[in-house]
């Protein structure tokens, strides 16, 4: 059930360059220049590419599919951004801070994540110089940053505690331990889907694997309120929550036309219908991934075309359909 229940993990790391302003105030010359020197110290690993290059539906894409941040796009003829061959490390440069890098991996795997961009991280700081001081840490933009600059977050499906609105008490204990709670894309983001990102709130005084074992201590603690949850869900309503995903099953698999917020409501009780065993699946990464492939701008890329909301609807319903018939054991 824990893979159910756990999507993805992500880290992120904040740089500076020491003697620039910060990203708002950094002159034309020295952001291009920087983003010159970081896109030449990465090598043919990465696709690396300047924002205002980027067309607008593959901006949408990869903010939907978060390589990027909208944050990026407010600095479009300064910024650029740089993707491994698989998307699962981005590197975005002159965003909020000069560079911001990150790698999002499947499941529980905050560490393996870490390793990844410190390797990286460490190839970036012998090439450039940056803005450290001894006694806060790494100097970001954000005064939350300072310190080791990294975030930790782990992407997580939380349909019980959600229906049993214990979601507000989560948030609250968790707050108490330094860490937050927010939606699928970050903050001011509603729980799309029932996601909500587990992550520290900030980064001064703990190391990179303090912060780390906190925040996998509290993801398996949500992991078994989640559990007890659903325990309590399927003992009250249990004949409910089989008959409501098999019915979203049956929409998903057979639909005609099929809306973002009609997609989410459904994936979300098919996935709890597949968490607590009245569905088996051959993958449920297979159901995961569809969270971002049915996104709007992401369908327009797969369509080859900009499509209508009306003609969007249909596509995502065809691509639906055609990815989940047979997934079902």
């Amino acid at each position: 059930m824990e893979k159910n229940i756990i999507i993805s993990s992500r880290i992120r790391l904040a740089r500076n360059i020491d003697g620039q302003f910060f990203t708002d105030k950094i002159d034309n010359k020295s952001a291009i220049s920087l983003l010159s020197d970081v896109f030449n110290s990465l090598g043919d690993d990465f696709t690396c590419l300047k924002t205002k290059e980027i067309s607008n539906e593959d901006k949408e894409s990869y903010i939907e599919k978060h390589l990027i941040s909208k944050d990026l796009l407010d600095h479009a003829n300064i910024s650029g951004v740089a993707l491994s061959e698989d998307s699962s490390v981005s590197i975005m440069v002159n965003e909020e801070d000069h560079i911001r890098l990150q790698c999002i991996l499947d499941g529980l795997n905050l560490k393996k994540a870490y390793d990844i961009i410190n390797d990286i991280d460490t190839e970036l700081s012998s090439n450039l110089n940056y803005a450290f001081d001894k006694k806060l840490g790494y100097i970001t933009a954000c005064p939350g940053n300072l310190g080791t600059g990294m975030r930790a977050s782990v992407m997580m499906f939380l349909p019980a505690l959600t229906m049993t609105n214990n979601i507000g008490k989560v948030a609250n204990s968790i707050g108490k331990m330094g860490l937050c709670i927010r939606g699928a894309y970050g903050e001011g983001t509603g729980a799309l889907g029932d996601l909500y990102q587990i992550s520290n709130q900030s980064t001064l005084g703990k190391s990179e694997v303090e912060i780390i074992q906190i925040v996998e201590s509290t993801v398996l603690k949500v992991v078994d309120l989640e559990k007890e949850a659903r325990e309590r869900l399927m003992e009250i309503k249990g004949d409910e929550i089989y008959d409501n995903a098999m019915r979203a099953y049956g929409i998903l698999t057979n639909c005609y036309k099929l809306s973002s917020r009609e997609f989410l409501n459904y994936v979300s009780t098919l996935k709890l219908g597949i968490g607590v065993g009245v569905i088996k699946v051959i993958d449920e990464k297979i159901v995961n991934d569809l969270f971002s492939s049915v996104m709007p701008a992401t369908l327009n890329k797969l369509a080859g075309r900009i499509l209508s909301e009306e003609d969007r609807d249909k596509y995502r319903a065809q691509y639906v359909n055609e990815i989940l018939k047979d997934t079902k054991i």
